[in-house]
């Protein structure tokens, strides 16, 4: 496994913006087309402490999720053919594992998953811009079905696009997968976190949006996760 595969980033203690005003809900109702309860899940942005805690600087790759298995004899994700990973792809986030799955290799390296809040200061800083590199979105920065294709673009290695690393360094928290939290709004279901390389709409791939799986035990081809593990 790379050196660089299990990187982590420090977030520090203290306050920051989560979700949406109500007033830019409704703009960004009216921009998008969908309803405002589209975003009610977002609605209000209010002001989350926090303490630290050191978050993964890239998804877990499928090369980090073979180590695991090899090291455990944890099943292999619905992804692979067979028991090994794809041999092209080493670099990209693993894809095709569930909520526990994630969990189970979090576990293995003394980590865990993130809250949907720790995950949303990861990505927008402390003072709720719409995304991880600032106001303005930007289609370069991260791998998203911008030609509305059906099947999109496949995903890309989380080292892709560093210009869409977040104010403190963490990279690929838009588009290519999104990401299990350890969290969600009932027994059995997660928050989804960051849109993935099949979302269309740049509304959907902001940080604030909030998506949920009704069934964390989904081991959904555009899934996947980074760990988190305390800090002092």
């Amino acid at each position: 496994m790379a050196h660089w595969d299990t990187e982590t980033i420090l977030i520090p203690a203290g306050p920051f913006l989560m979700g949406t005003r109500g007033e830019d809900a409704e703009r960004l109702a009216r921009e998008s087309g969908y309803h405002v309860s589209w975003f009610s899940g977002e609605v209000p942005q209010r002001r989350i402490v926090l303490p630290a805690f050191a978050i993964d600087k890239y998804p877990v790759t499928h090369r980090r999720y073979a180590a695991f298995c090899r090291a455990t004899g944890y099943r292999a994700p619905a992804s692979w053919s067979g028991a090994e990973p794809p041999a092209d792809a080493l670099d990209h986030p693993v894809t095709g594992v569930d909520r526990a799955d994630a969990a189970a290799l979090a576990a293995w390296e003394g980590k865990r998953l993130p809250t949907e809040a720790e995950w949303e200061k990861a990505a927008r800083g402390t003072d709720g811009q719409a995304f991880p590199w600032g106001d303005a979105f930007d289609a370069d920065t991260c791998q998203w079905n911008r030609d509305r294709t059906p099947d999109g673009p496949g995903t890309s290695p989380v080292t892709a696009h560093p210009t869409g690393a977040s104010p403190y360094g963490v990279l690929d928290l838009t588009g290519n997968v999104a990401e299990w939290c350890a969290d969600g709004p009932g027994h059995g279901t997660a928050f989804i976190k960051g849109g993935c390389f099949l979302t269309e709409e740049i509304v959907n791939l902001r940080p604030a949006a909030r998506n949920m799986s009704g069934a964390a035990n989904n081991r959904s081809l555009f899934y996947g996760f980074r760990c988190v593990q305390g800090a002092g």
